[in-house]
């Protein structure tokens, strides 16, 4: 969500039309991830932007602003993304020729100021529009603004208003939303009307960030800690989202779920609800949405600071006008992301009259 938030916020403020970035997932939450190649298992995969997005609903969006929202197209090859800051999309445009096509790096983690890297890229595209020119083309001639992966690249404090329409306007998969809403309807049917919510990161892929925090008992610890302050309790149900639950890790998620005994009244997952055919349908990451769905709509929620999916979650939360403080973080400023995920996902409510109150612990 954050590549595609950056590239809608800077077409919005280019005035052009935008090529939706590909959307990647991992292909298990079982493999180790390390930025050190020998070491890495994980391996990324090209999936359709419908996979996650609902496509039609954003173009309609857009539209209606005089920006037009292309389907990410066909690749000549795909970028590596375990080098993301050089990871250009090698789309097949036959109508497009190489002369049009002007880059603009360095954006990947960088945490620009909107109008720093709008100054970038206007400068990039009315350089590559002389040259063009003085080439011979027309005028008239379309000049192709190429940028490796956007992703955590603009600050929204810097372009809230426009960060916010981004945020509001990425409408989500139509059959994932419906995935989402039989797992919430399943639980009130158990009686279940009100929830916390949970994101465990305690799979092989995230290994390393329990290491860093002192070892797998001080990472839980830490957990526990949270929980209290977010006020879990055995008094009521909680979701979690985990991917122990989308691989065979049985000694792991009985681990976990001794684990969370304390602090709620019964453990709820999505499993509990889809049938397996259906989940084993979804990647990954499509299995992750409907757990940030459904999570978007819990009481409380815990999450880690340098989890792109517990930040991205907090702020939509407080975008649907979520009370900031109803979401305590697992402390892992360690691990050195925090202070980036905040400058570069930071909403306020789209309508501060009707936020909904903290659900403040009841010690």
């Amino acid at each position: 969500m954050y590549a595609h938030l950056n590239a809608l916020v800077l077409a919005d403020y280019l005035g052009a039309d935008v090529m939706l970035p590909p959307s990647v997932y991992r292909e298990s939450f079982s493999k180790y991830f390390s930025m050190d190649l020998k070491k890495n298992e994980v391996k990324w995969t090209p999936a359709d932007t419908g996979a996650l997005l609902d496509v039609e609903s954003i173009q309609a969006h857009y539209a209606q602003k005089g920006i037009k929202v292309l389907r990410t197209t066909s690749y000549e090859s795909f970028p590596d993304c375990m080098h993301p800051q050089d990871a250009f999309p090698r789309y097949t445009m036959p109508h497009i020729h190489e002369d049009q096509i002007v880059r603009l790096g360095e954006t990947y983690l960088q945490s620009m100021h909107i109008w720093y890297i709008w100054d970038r890229a206007a400068e990039k595209i009315l350089q590559k529009h002389k040259q063009l020119v003085e080439a011979g083309y027309p005028p008239s001639t379309t000049v192709v603004l190429d940028l490796p992966c956007p992703f955590l690249s603009i600050m929204t404090l810097t372009c809230m208003e426009a960060a916010q329409e981004a945020a509001t306007a990425l409408k989500f998969n139509k059959t994932i939303v419906q995935m989402a809403r039989t797992v919430i309807n399943g639980m009130k049917a158990k009686g279940i009307q009100r929830y916390n919510g949970a994101h465990l990161r305690l799979e092989k892929d995230a290994v390393d960030w329990a290491r860093i925090l002192g070892g797998m008992r001080k990472y839980l610890a830490e957990y526990a800690r949270s929980f209290a302050a977010a006020g879990f309790s055995r008094r009521k149900d909680l979701y979690i989202a985990s991917g122990l639950l989308s691989y065979n890790a049985s000694k792991e998620m009985t681990d976990m779920m001794h684990f969370l005994e304390p602090h709620s009244r019964s453990a709820q997952y999505k499993e509990l609800y889809l049938p397996p055919d259906m989940l084993h349908k979804l990647n990954p990451e499509q299995e992750a949405l409907v757990d940030f769905l459904v999570l978007a709509n819990s009481d409380n929620f815990v999450g880690l600071g340098s989890s792109t999916f517990s930040v991205y979650l907090r702020e939509y939360r407080v975008l649907l006008g979520h009370a900031r403080l109803a979401d305590v973080f697992v402390d892992t400023s360690r691990i050195g992301t925090d202070a980036l995920f905040e400058r570069c996902t930071h909403f306020a409510p789209l309508d501060t009259t009707a936020v909904t109150s903290w659900h403040k612990p009841q010690m």
